[in-house]
């Protein structure tokens, strides 16, 4: 009889029912479907607010007349909305996966606008560019930015590393005034000239997709990572880390001796480093640290030997039937006890939540860890094996082996995204908002799904970027032509650069193998810098005789230190560098000065047959690989295009 109640009464009631039990109580119910489509919605903007589609704080700022952007929402069209976009993520809906080619190829890192509707890219070879997703089209370049640099992307600014340790920031053209610039830290000629040619280039009466010059930070020491998360910029050297307010450009905060000995040792290698408004997080090779700002104290650390033995493999679950147009297929999660490791794995990722309260951390070895309240360790009120859940997505650990490649978490709608090398996977981490499926996970409480059509293993390895908005992954993957080129044994290749613009430097090249691809997450300003392992046995790696593995320079300036390499080749601009590949059967062509060579008795047939071979392995290295040692340094340069896919 809870009809016969004021109707006030009633709207209250049912702000507590789930878009589900809407449905359900419209259909059994003649008096409640007419109380629910006569306050349509009252009733659904209160359904928005119990699922988190909207902030209740942001609803109060509404209504106070400090914002307009809830005004006019359709709440109904939006439960609807978002109802589709969580099935979808369940693999329950279509998703639509689409390659973005205007981003060009040996795409680097990835930032993305969703409200904007931009992905931003930077290239092995050099340069930023901006595209509108939909229609894929670009909206504005420079080549302004250096080889492999890294960039970090939030509320209109965009930051990426330049060749003095400095940080170039740049803002949406639209978003401010030239007078506005912060007097400290101006950006430099170079920026202005480059920002200037990119404008008449891309001529535009709404700029959109623009970006001019903003700052050009320049960093106390050598720095080895960075990490912008609106207002603040981390940067970190080898053992302090410095964090900036990037609008008004001043550093606001040094944090000292992050690698301090401990019990368990020291921080060890950086490998990511992420920070709110409230702590500093540190990502090394023996533990992940977490500072607090506004002083620097180390609040909390994590080994390998801390994590619980207990959880949660992540298998393929044959008994769910897909929806036949998702991506997604559902994974099985089997609870198993594991004998202690002495595997020498490290953390490669944190991200903490846009809410701030919980962190989701992933290890070399491919454990994901999700620890919800994470505060509540620094005092001791839980325990971490109280309150974490461990997923492993490499389930043979008895012979364990680093699989994890990147890790990224959605902005706010609680689903994180990791690449290994046995898959994609989206983890659904919000067990409340299962209940828009109807379908309330089992324990632990988090569901899992692999994204289908994209698991070749060797192409996994060398996404070197994975982004997650509301809607959709965006990440770097071969270009769809080669997608379903049967895979290649492994093979030698040669890459000769051009003769490089440093007086009298020599330029040392090596014959190097395709090598068993190396994790590329990281957020380091550097191009990546790998020991070059080679082949034995199938799926065994191990390392050229008298080559060591080669660390970061970021810690060791000096007269000793490694000169930059020279850039590869922009392809776009200048073709590919000479390659050729030397098959012990077939040995009738040559290198000679980077110019490919063929016998004089090879006729025209099969000189083009070794062009046509030479341009192929150049792109997509037979197997997908190509790389080349100049100075010490392991670049690999691989073929891939922006590949989007969305709900």
């Amino acid at each position: 009889m809870l009809h016969e109640l004021p109707t006030e009464i009633a709207l209250y009631i049912a702000s507590y029912l789930t878009l589900q039990s809407l449905r359900n109580v419209s259909l059994v119910s003649r008096k409640w479907h007419c109380i629910i489509t006569d306050n349509i919605q009252a009733v659904y903007r209160n359904a928005a607010i119990l699922h988190r589609f909207v902030l209740y704080a942001d609803l109060q700022a509404d209504s106070s007349g400090q914002t307009s952007d809830t005004k006019k929402i359709d709440w109904w069209q939006l439960c609807q909305r978002r109802s589709q976009i969580e099935r979808g993520w369940r693999g329950k809906a279509p998703f639509i996966a689409r390659e973005l080619n205007s981003t060009g190829k040996f795409v680097h890192r990835i930032k993305v606008d969703q409200k904007e509707k931009i992905v931003m890219t930077t290239r092995h070879t050099g340069g930023l560019s901006v595209t509108d997703y939909n229609t894929d089209r670009v909206l504005w370049a420079t080549p302004h930015v250096v080889d492999y640099a890294h960039c970090e992307y939030d509320h209109g600014y965009i930051i990426f590393n330049s060749q003095d340790n400095s940080k170039e920031v740049w803002r949406y053209a639209r978003d401010f005034q030239d007078s506005e610039i912060p007097d400290d830290f101006k950006p430099d000629d170079s920026m202005v000239e480059a920002s200037r040619h990119a404008a008449q280039r891309h001529a535009s009466p709404t700029s959109r997709g623009h970006f001019r010059p903003w700052a050009l930070l320049h960093m106390p020491e050598s720095t080895r990572a960075f990490r912008f998360s609106y207002p603040t910029l981390l940067s970190a050297g080898a053992n302090n880390a410095y964090l900036w307010d990037v609008p008004t450009s001043c550093l606001v905060e040094t944090i000292t001796n992050i690698q301090a000995p401990n019990p368990d040792g020291i921080l060890g290698s950086i490998t990511y480093v992420e920070v709110n408004d409230q702590y500093a997080f540190f990502c090394g090779s023996n533990q992940l640290r977490i500072f607090a700002r506004g002083g620097g104290a180390l609040v909390y650390h994590l080994c390998m030997k801390d994590l619980q033995r207990i959880s949660w493999d992540v298998l393929p679950d044959h008994s769910v039937d897909p929806c036949p147009s998702s991506f997604f297929q559902a994974q099985r999660l089997h609870e198993a006890y594991h004998v202690s490791s002495t595997s020498r794995s490290n953390f490669v990722a944190a991200h903490v939540s846009s809410s701030g309260k919980d962190l989701a951390v992933l290890t070399a070895s491919g454990i994901f860890i999700w620890i919800p309240g994470f505060e509540r360790l620094f005092h001791r009120e839980v325990m971490l094996d109280d309150i974490a859940t461990l997923l492993n997505f490499n389930a043979s650990r008895d012979n364990v082996r680093d699989i994890s490649v990147y890790l990224a978490l959605g902005e706010s709608n609680e689903k994180a995204a990791i690449a290994t090398r046995k898959g994609l996977f989206i983890v659904s981490l919000d067990p409340e908002i299962s209940k828009l499926t109807a379908e309330a996970p089992p324990r632990p409480g988090l569901s899992v799904c692999q994204v289908a059509k994209y698991d070749h293993s060797r192409y996994l390895s060398f996404i070197s970027c994975l982004q997650m908005t509301d809607t959709g992954i965006f990440f770097n993957w071969y270009p769809s032509s080669e997608q379903n080129k049967a895979s290649q044994p492994a093979r030698r290749m040669m890459v000769i650069p051009p003769p490089p613009q440093h007086g009298d430097l020599q330029v040392p090249i090596q014959l190097v193998p395709s090598p068993q691809p190396q994790p590329q997450h990281t957020n380091q300003d550097e191009a990546p810098v790998q020991a070059v392992p080679t082949f034995g046995a199938e799926g065994q790696g191990g390392y050229l005789p008298g080559l060591e593995p080669i660390e970061s320079s970021d810690d060791e300036v000096g007269e000793d230190a490694v000169p930059d390499p020279p850039s590869p080749i922009n392809v776009e601009e200048a073709g590919p560098p000479p390659l050729a590949e030397m098959h012990e059967e077939d040995e009738e062509c040559e290198i000679d000065g980077g110019n490919i060579m063929v016998e004089e008795d090879a006729d025209d047939s099969e000189i083009e047959d070794v062009e046509d071979e030479m341009d192929d392995d150049f792109q997509f290295g037979g197997d997908g690989i190509m790389q080349v040692i100049v100075n010490d340094w392991f670049l690999p340069i691989n073929s891939s295009t922006v590949h989007y896919i969305h709900v």
